[in-house]
C-alpha cells in the first residue's frame, strides 16, 4: 500500500509566526497553494490557510499583522510511513483539506486534497 511518503509533496515552502499577513497571501498567489505551514525553526507550530486569510481580510491594516494572530495552532499531522487511505481518512473525517508531514516534530511535508484528486485522476487514466 502507498504511503504519505509517496504522495506528499517535499520540503513545503513554510513560514514564520511573525512573518506578515501580505507575505502569506503573495507565498499563495504567486506558488497557488492554499496552506502554509508555520515553523519555529524546523518545528511546526501552526497552519495558514487560505480560509484563514479570507475571513480576517476584513481591512488593509490587517496585512500587516503577523501570521502567528490568525494561524490554526492545533493543527492535526501525520507521518511520512502512514498509508495514504489513512491520511484521506483522517482529512474527511477532520473536514480538514490538508495534512502537514512531521517526523518528531519537525515539518517534512505536506499531503493535500490536491494531491489526493491528482492521484485520483492518475489511477483513472489507467
Amino acid at each position: 500500500m502507498a504511503k504519505v511518503a509517496d504522495l506528499m509533496k517535499k520540503d513545503p515552502v513554510s513560514l514564520d509566526p511573525e512573518a506578515r499577513i501580505e507575505e502569506a497571501w503573495k507565498i499563495m498567489h504567486d506558488q497557488r497553494v492554499r496552506h502554509i505551514p508555520v515553523c519555529k525553526g524546523p518545528k511546526l507550530v501552526g497552519l495558514i490557510t487560505q480560509k484563514d486569510l479570507l475571513v480576517n481580510a476584513q481591512a488593509n491594516s490587517l496585512l500587516t499583522m503577523p501570521i502567528a494572530e490568525v494561524m490554526v495552532f492545533n493543527v492535526k499531522t501525520t507521518e511520512q510511513e502512514v498509508e495514504i487511505a489513512s491520511a484521506a481518512q483522517t482529512m474527511l473525517e477532520e473536514r480538514i483539506s490538508c495534512l502537514p508531514v512531521v517526523e518528531d516534530g519537525n515539518l517534512t511535508g505536506i499531503i493535500t486534497e490536491s494531491d489526493f484528486l491528482q492521484l485520483l485522476i492518475n489511477l483513472l487514466k489507467k
